[in-house]
């Protein structure tokens, strides 16, 4: 991709002092991971001309080397770097759940994940369950690209969850990726306040 080139018309800001802002929004390097863990996949500069988006991003992305991966093989558990052009048979739809599980920390716990994708035949499925209740859904097939309404539903049994506090929350990437986090109103503010970018309710 090109996007994390380009100049965005900001003022460079040091990539230390982006996390530091970062954290402030309840996002965080994973425990163990570190900032080299960032300037292994890009130059310190690259972060500097595009404060926040390409950090957000790559802190969002899977670990490229065993010395960047936190316990989840993130660099962060607290956004996810998404490519909606991720489905390449079973196992995909389960990682989904479980990631958002994860982003969510705890608030919504599904248990017993399993999925089904035959893209061939044109059949796919998720089932886990939350709250001792089995949920089984069905998924349209659309050869690669994730079903939208599968991410909507789990935003929407997160926010419908009495004990929950943060909703997800999305930014775009204006291509096929998008970054996924999951804040309370107040983070998401802050993080749009200071960042600059348009962050959005998942729904």
């Amino acid at each position: 991709m090109s996007w994390f080139s380009r100049d965005s018309g900001r003022s460079r800001l040091p990539l230390n002092e982006q996390l530091r802002i970062l954290a402030e929004c309840g996002i965080r390097l994973a425990a163990g991971v570190d900032t080299d863990a960032l300037t292994r996949s890009f130059d310190e500069s690259q972060f500097e001309a595009d404060p926040f988006r390409l950090a957000l991003t790559a802190m969002g992305n899977q670990a490229e080397d065993p010395r960047q991966t936190g316990h989840s093989g993130f660099l962060s558990d607290d956004v996810w770097h998404f490519d909606t052009e991720c489905v390449e048979g079973s196992g995909a739809y389960a990682a989904i759940a479980t990631r958002l599980a994860t982003l969510a920390r705890g608030e919504l716990p599904l248990e017993s994940v399993q999925d089904h994708v035959d893209v061939d035949n044109g059949v796919a499925w998720l089932e886990f369950v939350l709250d001792g209740e089995r949920h089984h859904w069905t998924v349209a097939v659309q050869d690669d690209w994730v079903d939208s309404k599968i991410i909507s539903r789990l935003s929407t049994l997160l926010t419908g969850r009495s004990s929950a506090h943060r909703r997800f929350t999305y930014i775009d990437l204006g291509g096929q990726d998008c970054l996924i986090g999951c804040a309370t109103s107040e983070q998401k503010r802050r993080l749009q306040e200071r960042s600059g970018l348009t962050v959005n309710w998942l729904e």
